[in-house]
């Protein structure tokens, strides 16, 4: 009664308006009457839309008045006899004229004999009674196992919607046991042992769960773990040994039941990688020196990134930086080259004219970078045009010039910081952005000490001076070099538009169901790449194989960012990404995980209470909102041109 009353209040109000304005505004027209009744049409039919009223069935008409709303979900696979009965009773009800209707992810009109097997990643039930009252079906007749994931959702639907449903129950008590998640942290250290984390659902409470963990398809561990309640999950860790590999590493964890008859959240998949850590800081020095000793702590503590250092003894042998305890055995250049590109950032210390292809490639991959050149051909590579390095005390300038980072270095004593030394003169000082300046004997004209370059590829510090450790060797100037590093570390991990330096999935574990994203960089002007993914099994002694068969993607596309190439059925997947020369750029793998969240058993079966507030939900007329009907808006746009041409035939604007 008071929604009426409020229609009726804001219908007269507007209608009083629509006169108010033509003959009191407006000037004065014999057709004003006429124009003011349009008006106030076109105004109260816009306020029947915003106020949802519905059409009477008599007026909208009996077709779709009866929905079956068949649950399509995969649980209801789960036994197979429940969906065959559910699929029976919904042939029984179509051939009555009911209409049917599948929910889950989505909402899907279906003839009873098309109905194949239940394929849906989700039980949503509220978005398909909303599509039903929308559709003006007054009986609803729901056909699940109601493991929903939206029970307080329909319980509103149910009270609210002018529905009369009815519940069907259809299995819902197959014996199921299943990985909700297994996690596998990064190991920095080869050697070391990998604590390995996973939860569990399902079973009989009380019960022991056998669980398998594998590594690269060769069993490592096993563990017990005692079945949770319903409605919770078990979660335990498990200590696995040394991986055989570096590299990324793919483990597996599997648990059974006797009955289980929901396979496909028995099994999780991890990667992690061992002798780097994904998307951390790693430095690379390529000679001897102080700075990385005092650079690394300071950048980890700044940015809160996981740290890797390597120092390079060989052409193709380096070894790890940090305390002695901390350190792991030597490593060669395909696993720093790895840790490199899949750093948030990159360090390089050293870059100067001897460096070699491998060293180069390093300074010239895209992604957020800091580039200490010790030489006026490593600040060339590095991005800055150079054709000398001088020698002498250059110490810090006490003005500090505007940049991106001069916050960080208001109120820092620059005054008194030991000098740096091997300064590398731009032939551009105009073109160098500097946030720090440096005078020879502390006096004549200021001398860049770094770089901020922001490029297509990402940003990137470079340094042009050495014996900054220095300043963080001495009381005094520790603050100084906190401040600055954190500045600059602080300026390159603020681009958000900086991408992977290399072509690669985002996820190496894509859920059920999702696209697979892949991580591009900028490739040069006209380039273009091609990817092509194929089935990986696991071969023997783990090792994931290149299908022989046709490519499951094999695509074209340029630019960077990201894009997706579809989705996938799930399984182990390789990838490989070619470009315009043929030339490879990236090859790996991926997996695209089996497991849903279908089978999860809830604390309480929500059905019962979804029965009573389905017994007692609203009653109404039936029939579909008006604003699901095309007539109303073609009827404001037409009541709105009528008063528009008549306006213009009266001589009002």
């Amino acid at each position: 009664m008071i929604r009426w009353s409020l229609l009726l209040a804001a219908a007269a109000g507007l209608t009083a308006y629509a006169f108010w304005v033509y003959f009191r505004v407006e000037l004065a027209v014999p057709a004003a009457r006429r124009l003011a009744v349009v008006r106030a049409a076109a105004l109260i039919l816009v306020l029947l839309l915003f106020f949802d009223l519905r059409l009477p069935a008599a007026i909208a008409g009996r077709s779709g008045a009866s929905w079956v709303l068949l649950d399509a979900s995969l649980s209801m696979g789960a036994d197979p006899a429940a969906w065959r009965a559910a699929r029976r009773r919904a042939a029984e009800l179509s051939a009555q004229g009911w209409s049917v209707v599948t929910f889950g992810d989505a909402v899907r009109a279906v003839e009873s004999r098309d109905l194949a097997e239940p394929t849906e990643l989700r039980t949503s039930l509220a978005p398909a009674l909303a599509r039903a009252a929308e559709g003006g079906a007054r009986e609803v007749r729901v056909l699940s196992d109601f493991r929903l994931e939206d029970a307080v959702a329909v319980r509103s639907a149910l009270a609210t919607l002018p529905l009369r449903v009815e519940l069907e129950v259809f299995g819902g008590s197959t014996p199921n046991v299943g990985l909700s998640s297994l996690e596998v942290p990064d190991l920095s250290r080869e050697g070391d042992s990998v604590t390995a984390t996973l939860e569990v659902h399902g079973g009989a409470p009380g019960d022991s769960l056998s669980i398998e963990l594998f590594e690269e398809g060769r069993p490592v561990a096993s563990a017990r773990i005692a079945a949770p309640s319903p409605g919770l999950r078990a979660r335990a860790s498990v200590t696995l040994p040394p991986p055989a590999a570096t590299g990324r590493v793919r483990y597996s964890a599997a648990v059974g039941l006797d009955g289980d008859a929901f396979a496909s959240d028995d099994s999780a998949v991890a990667f992690a990688n061992v002798g780097r850590e994904e998307g951390g800081l790693v430095l690379v020095s390529l000679e001897p020196d102080w700075e990385p000793r005092f650079l690394v702590p300071v950048l980890e503590d700044a940015t809160g990134l996981p740290a890797a250092g390597y120092l390079r003894v060989g052409p193709n042998r380096f070894v790890t930086l940090g305390r002695a305890v901390d350190r792991s055995g030597p490593a060669d250049s395909a696993t720093v080259g790895g840790a490199a590109s899949e750093a948030a950032l990159l360090v390089v210390h050293g870059v100067g004219a001897d460096m070699d292809d491998w060293g180069r490639a390093l300074v010239e991959q895209p992604g957020r970078k800091v580039l200490l050149a010790r030489d006026p051909d490593g600040a060339r590579l590095a991005g800055v045009a150079s054709t000398a390095i001088r020698d002498g005390e250059w110490y810090a300038s006490t003005e500090v010039p505007p940049s991106p980072i001069a916050g960080a270095l208001a109120g820092v004593r620059l005054e008194g910081l030991p000098p740096l030394t091997d300064v590398v003169v731009p032939s551009e000082p105009m073109a160098v952005r500097t946030p720090l300046s440096l005078q020879l004997r502390g006096s004549g004209p200021a001398q860049p000490a770094l770089h901020l370059a922001d490029g297509p590829d990402g940003r990137a510090a470079v340094g042009l001076a050495s014996g900054f450790w220095r300043w963080a060797a001495r009381a005094g100037g520790r603050d100084a070099y906190r401040r600055l590093w954190s500045g600059v570390a602080g300026w390159l991990l603020a681009d958000e538009a900086a991408s992977a330096g290399e072509p690669r999935p985002t996820r190496w574990v894509v859920p059920r169901g999702e696209p697979v994203v892949w991580s591009v960089p900028p490739p040069a002007a006209g380039a273009h790449l091609s990817v092509r993914v194929g089935d990986g099994s696991i071969g023997s002694g783990g090792a994931v194989a290149r299908a022989g068969g046709p490519a499951v993607v094999d695509t074209t596309f340029g630019g960077g960012g990201t894009f997706t190439s579809g989705v996938l059925p799930p399984g182990p997947y390789t990838y490989l990404v070619e470009g315009t020369e043929g030339d490879t750029l990236a090859s790996g793998r991926f997996d695209v995980s089996a497991a849903t969240e279908e089978m999860v058993p809830v604390s309480a079966p929500p059905e019962v209470s979804i029965r009573a507030a389905a017994l007692t939900g609203a009653e109404g007329p039936g029939g579909p909102p008006l604003r699901t009907q095309p007539w109303p808006y073609l009827l404001v746009i037409a009541l709105l041109c009528a008063e528009w041409i008549g306006r213009r035939r009266s001589g009002l604007r």
